[in-house]
């Protein structure tokens, strides 16, 4: 494995819940591969504490979809895990799923990857010891969506504590403090109704409103959707979503909320049982956004000043890719273009797995991606035209645009439809020969 040779093999960046996805793809095919994961083990952002120091999990990290939603076709969860499982327990199914593939003598661990470049029909992929190894094709499963925090932005000056969720390592600084939890996302959800238990006081400035929904309504989980809704579209699921919410939650704005600018089914719901009895019970009260701060107060956009101890920015991230050139595939806030989430048409040998949002769970279109690369790599399914794939992206892109509120970068799917476009695509363009 160096850079004059070893062509015929295939290299997989990270090792989380959509690299080992990748990982058991290409063993079952037996193509030859290496996977490179910067930390000590498998499972990404459900490992905690994080090996670098900073990630996406926390302490109270639980699943926001539910174990049969959530678990990849391939290898069910335990039936003895909670419907709704903690991260230490999704962190021992990785481990489990890797070991029933026998993943892990594939994986380098504690090996981060430097840059990785197109030389001539393969790839170069340079590790961070400065070692250079040559790949047929590469397939990046890093996290990108995750790749870099953003902050909200008011005027001023604030000189309390400030951090990202990214930071956020539980509530037990913030006992007896006055915090500002900043954005209305799942994240957010969790931390301002966890920090709500021990803080003096807890205000959530919210700049755009989504629906809340519980995990659990009629003893079970809220995401187990029946055959006949998941054939739904977003847009024929909607009315029911909406009544489903009017019934149990009312309209959000009743919570001190702003109105959610789009309908349900057309950007994110959050699943989250406590979090509007945390409002209820006074624990969290509903703010504007920051406008401004000077020194240790915070200004809100009803013009309301309060002394904080801290913000909390729970305010997601930007794309990023480090080992790639920006004259290759951008980050920022809008995903590269990408035929099916996957297939940057320009640049043959170099996929993306689990990039993509879904609107429950990513790990079974992890999986359904990895399928469908394995068989590009194989040859048992070949991809169209460039053409083509340009101008079925830019078909993708309006229609995310006109369905979606916030279609997450174009990454956002709905995840039945995505299954079955995936499942189209290897059918249309499979390359084996039919017989009547």
């Amino acid at each position: 494995m160096n850079a004059a040779g070893a062509t015929d093999r295939v290299c997989v960046i990270g090792a989380g819940a959509s690299g080992i996805a990748a990982c058991r793809s290409l063993a079952l095919r037996g193509i030859p591969f290496d996977c490179f994961e910067r930390g000590p083990q498998v499972g990404g952002l459900w490992r905690y504490p994080p090996p670098q120091g900073r990630g996406p999990g926390y302490p109270s990290l639980f699943a926001n979809t539910s174990k049969s939603v959530m678990q990849y076709p391939s290898h069910p969860m335990p039936e003895d895990f909670p419907d709704y499982p903690h991260h230490a327990q999704v962190a021992r199914y990785f481990d489990d799923y890797t070991d029933r593939y026998d993943l892990r003598r594939h994986i380098r661990f504690d090996t981060g990857v430097r840059r990785v470049e197109p030389v001539g029909d393969s790839w170069a992929v340079t590790l961070d010891d400065g070692t250079a190894h040559r790949y047929q094709a590469v397939l990046v499963a890093s996290g990108g969506r995750h790749g870099e925090p953003v902050h909200a932005r008011f005027d001023g000056e604030y000189t309390g504590r400030q951090l990202h969720s990214v930071d956020y390592a539980g509530p037990e600084e913030f006992a007896g403090r006055t915090v500002v939890v900043v954005g209305l996302g799942a994240t957010a959800a969790d931390i301002a109704t966890e920090v709500s238990r021990v803080a003096g006081t807890t205000l959530l400035a919210v700049r755009t409103g989504h629906y809340v929904v519980p995990k659990i309504l009629e003893g079970r989980p809220i995401d187990r959707l029946s055959p006949l809704m998941r054939r739904l579209t977003p847009e024929q699921r909607s009315p029911l979503v909406s009544l489903v919410i009017k019934l149990v939650h009312g309209d959000m704005t009743d919570w001190g909320l702003p109105a959610p600018p789009y309908k349900p089914g057309r950007g994110p719901l959050i699943a989250n049982s406590e979090f509007l009895p945390a409002i209820a019970h006074g624990r969290i009260t509903p703010k504007p956004v920051i406008v401004s701060a000077e020194g240790g107060k915070v200004r809100f956009g009803d013009g309301e000043v309060v002394d904080a101890d801290a913000i909390i920015h729970c305010t997601g991230y930007r794309l990023a890719f480090p080992f790639l050139d920006g004259s290759l595939v951008r980050g920022g806030d809008d995903a590269p273009p990408l035929y099916h989430q996957a297939v940057p048409p320009e640049l043959p040998g170099l996929y993306f797995v689990g990039l993509l949002h879904s609107m429950t769970a990513l790990m079974p279109l992890a999986e359904a991606q990895s399928e469908w690369i394995g068989d590009l790599l194989t040859g048992t399914v070949r991809l169209p035209p460039r053409g083509e794939m340009w101008s079925r992206i830019r078909a993708a892109r309006r229609r995310q645009d006109r369905r979606f509120h916030d279609s997450s970068g174009h990454l956002l799917v709905d995840p039945h439809e995505y299954e079955r476009l995936l499942a189209d695509e290897r059918r249309t363009h499979s390359t084996r020969r039919t017989h009547p």
